[in-house]
């Protein structure tokens, strides 16, 4: 096999045990160092040994800071390098990801250090994983036969850049689709489909919280604010689970402070969750049921004059009419629909209207549904009557600065997007619409699309509806996956392409938090497989296709010099002056609050509405509000106030107000049980199974089901079970709880891999495979919690 600088390595691989490390192996591999293991990060940085004088330290290799990239959370962290080799991760005491949200938080418990989660502490086992892959590698028979042959980089790069151009020429560049991970390496993937011709980029985000997004954009004008929790004395949770499913690793401990302050936590979810464990009440739904719990709450708050009043005179607009629409939503309403006591649901309402601080949020559970995006603006709207934004304990709106993106000069795509992003779904999120992409690959409507491209993304099991996935990879002409492992989606391929490890690469970060941050991702070893990373890799194809725009733009410099480019364009700094501040973090301020009613200066040209007092700049987009002869910035809406009642919705063909409708896919007599999925703190996603150590920790993921409906059932804790919905049938195991709805079946998302690696092979039950593929019609999000099932003894 062809390497890239691997004499040097290859004298190192020996190190590495013939069946990869176990926690044995890599104890005895660290000989003497073996009992100095356990650390504690300080602010001063670098790690304090304990049991040992720091001066020890200093002897044992060098420690490099970085951030983890074992999901999206971006934690940062300091490696400890010994011989070119990981010997341990830690987390820094510098990035507030594995601090605080808010600035004051971070700077006062960063001497307390960072903190980091399971799969982060796991990241050598991924480095240094026997299965991972080590040379391109080109298919020989049919698709999904397991036949390869190892080619060179330069071959890789070759064959791939031949196939795409072929397929430009004879289809156009529109018969192109790449999708790729939302947060490594993204600009220069986007760069190439620019450069290419193909407006079909899209990543990992549709699958996330599009949703979420929209609603609350849509609402208030942020697509992500943040939660305070450590400052809240009530926060409710509609289907999050930031104790499992940690996003951010400073989630838990603002989550701990909160709770040790005296705030109250109420969580809205079919499973009870890690999160619901530590609430103090824990309040079962059925899925795809929670705009209808927000909206009774509405009406309860409304009815019983518990709003804020002043608020919501002053920066909302729409309230009489959404205060009509909510008349008969009664509590009693919302009993029948989402099977919470009417009594319940109104006495939540006065008790978070009683609340000093309220912080209301959602997340996936409510996200993932084909109702997702009203559901998220019911509630959105909740935190506006409470006068509960961008104040501390609140829903705040993050003060984000970072990169900023090359501007290349090419002409627009002829063609419109295959996903109808923008057409079909004019409120659709940048990061596309996978399933309708998929249905062009299927059907070749609206137009052919003949290659896929997949970067970081296990394509197969990811988007749901897997037969589909499978089907629309297998009617491509040319399919190029780029990763770790021989994925499912790597298997189907006609090349795959070796990726790299996070701490193989360099990648920059926009932290988070509440308050302006950037960190560096940098490499702390060479690959011992002798790869390169991604960006090279699109790099190098780039310009064996010769890709340019009008101006000469392309792919000739380093990622280095790119990555440089974009710091000096976003915050004014370059790569090694940021590499050079403590823990290769920027801060470039402090969380503030009440933005909207801060004044700013309207670009020259702008008008005024006399009616609105909305002022608008030359292009025709609102900048602010005009009051007492000051404009204030207002929220990043066409209104610059809360929107209760949204005219855009209304001018695309929605509804303008935050309407309920039942789940498409809700059970039925036939499938009776509805099947939800979540994630946990042990894994990512679908990539983390080939993690021993991770394994060991979560090796399966039995089926959740009622006490009282297994009893119906005549299922017992640990029978094997049959599942099946009306798009696949499969078996598992059960596992008998009173942690469910009795409504609901579920199961931890991410197993039942036939490929990967040896470790994630045939290991549990893939949820994916039950859901027929389906979109929230407003946000485009991708439905993967949404489905009726029918269970049984195998």
């Amino acid at each position: 096999m062809a390497t890239r600088e691997a004499p040097e390595l290859e004298s190192k691989l020996p190190r590495i045990p013939k069946g990869g490390f176990t926690r044995r192996s890599f104890l005895q591999g660290m000989g003497a160092t073996a009992a100095l293991v356990f650390w504690e990060s300080v602010a001063g940085g670098g790690l304090r040994l304990l049991g040992a004088r720091p001066a020890e330290a200093a002897e044992l290799g060098e420690w490099i800071y970085s951030c983890c990239n074992q999901c999206g959370g971006q934690t940062g962290i300091q490696v400890h390098v010994i011989d070119g080799m990981v010997r341990f991760i830690a987390p820094s005491p510098h990035n507030p990801i594995s601090i605080a949200a808010i600035s004051d938080d971070f700077h006062r418990e960063k001497v307390n250090g960072g903190r980091m989660c399971p799969k982060g502490n796991t990241g050598i086992r991924t480095l240094y994983d026997p299965d991972r892959l080590k040379a391109p590698m080109r298919r020989k028979g049919e698709r999904g036969s397991g036949e390869w042959e190892a080619i060179s980089w330069d071959e890789a790069i070759g064959y791939a850049a031949e196939r795409l151009d072929a397929i430009r020429k004879q289809y156009g560049p529109e018969a192109l689709v790449w999708f790729s991970e939302d947060h490594s390496f993204v600009n220069p993937q986007a760069d190439f489909c620019q450069l290419f011709g193909t407006p079909n980029y899209l990543n990992h985000s549709n699958l996330c919280d599009v949703s979420r997004k929209r609603g609350f954009s849509t609402v208030m004008g942020d697509e992500r604010p943040l939660p305070d929790l450590a400052h809240s004395d009530y926060v409710m949770l509609f289907g999050w689970n930031p104790l499992s499913a940690i996003k951010w690793c400073w989630l838990p401990r603002a989550m701990r402070q909160g709770r040790q302050g005296g705030g109250r936590l109420v969580v809205v979810d079919p499973v009870f969750t890690h999160t619901a464990a530590k609430a103090d009440e824990w309040v079962p739904i059925r899925p795809g049921t929670d705009g209808a719990l927000a909206l009774a709450i509405g009406h309860v708050l409304v009815e019983h004059g518990l709003y804020n009043r002043k608020f919501v005179r002053e920066w909302t607009v729409g309230f009489d009419e959404y205060a009509k629409y909510v008349r008969d939503k009664t509590p009693r309403w919302a009993e029948d629909v989402t099977s919470v006591p009417a009594a319940t649901i109104e006495r939540l309402a006065k008790e978070i209207a009683a609340a000093r601080a309220p912080c209301i949020d959602a997340w996936s559970g409510p996200g993932h549904h084909t109702n997702a995006t009203q559901g998220a603006r019911a509630i959105a709207i909740l935190p506006a009557l409470l006068g509960a934004y961008d104040r501390p304990g609140t829903m705040i709106m993050p003060d984000r600065k970072g990169a900023k993106r090359r501007t290349l000069n090419v002409d627009k795509p002829k063609a419109a997007r295959s996903d109808g992003l923008g057409t079909t779904f004019p409120f659709g999120h940048g990061s596309g619409i996978y399933v309708q992409a998929r249905e062009a690959m299927i059907t070749g409507k609206p137009y052919p699309v003949k290659a896929a491209v997949f970067v970081m993304q296990n394509w197969v099991m990811s988007v749901p509806g897997r037969a589909k996935n499978i089907e629309a990879i297998r009617n491509m002409e040319f399919v190029m996956a780029v990763d770790t492992m021989m994925s499912e989606t790597a298997d189907l391929a006609d090349l795959v392409v070796p990726g790299s490890h996070y701490l193989e690469r360099y990648d920059l970060t926009g932290n988070w938090v509440t308050f302006p941050s950037v960190t560096l991702r940098q490499p702390v070893v060479k690959s011992w497989i002798g790869g390169m990373p991604e960006y090279e890799f699109v790099f190098a194809l780039g310009r064996k296709l010769e890709l340019k725009d009008k101006d000469g733009k392309g792919f000739d410099m380093t990622y280095k010099q790119y990555l440089s480019d974009e710091l000096k364009g976003g915050i004014g700094i370059t790569l090694d002056e940021l590499k050079a501040l403590p823990g290769a973090v920027w801060i470039g301020g402090s969380t503030s609050y009440k933005k909207y009613a801060g004044m700013v200066t309207p670009p020259a040209g702008s008008t005024v509405d006399d009616a609105t007092h909305v002022v608008k700049g030359p292009d025709g987009k609102a900048v602010g509000l005009s009051t007492g002869g000051f404009v204030i910035k207002g929220f990043n809406t066409p209104s610059r106030k809360i929107e209760l009642v949204s005219k855009q919705l209304a001018d695309k063909g929605y509804d303008a107000l935050p309407a309920y409708t039942d789940p498409v896919d809700k059970p039925t007599s036939e499938y009776p049980l509805a099947l939800v999925a979540w994630k946990q703190a042990e894994h990512t996603h679908t990539r983390t199974f080939n993690n021993p150590y991770l394994m060991e920790m979560k090796p399966d993921n039995p089926l959740w089901i009622n006490t009282e409906t297994a009893k119906n059932l005549g299922i017992a804790d640990g029978d094997r079970i049959v599942v099946e919905s009306p798009h696949a049938k499969a078996e598992g195991t059960a596992r008998v709880t009173e942690c469910i709805h009795p409504e609901v079946v579920g199961l931890h998302h991410g197993y039942g891999h036939w490929a990967l690696g040896s470790v994630a092979k045939g290991k549990g039950m893939d949820d994916g495979q039950f859901m027929p593929g389906k979109a929230d019609p407003i946000s485009g999000q991708a439905v993967t919690k949404e489905i009726g099932v029918r269970v049984r003894r195998a």
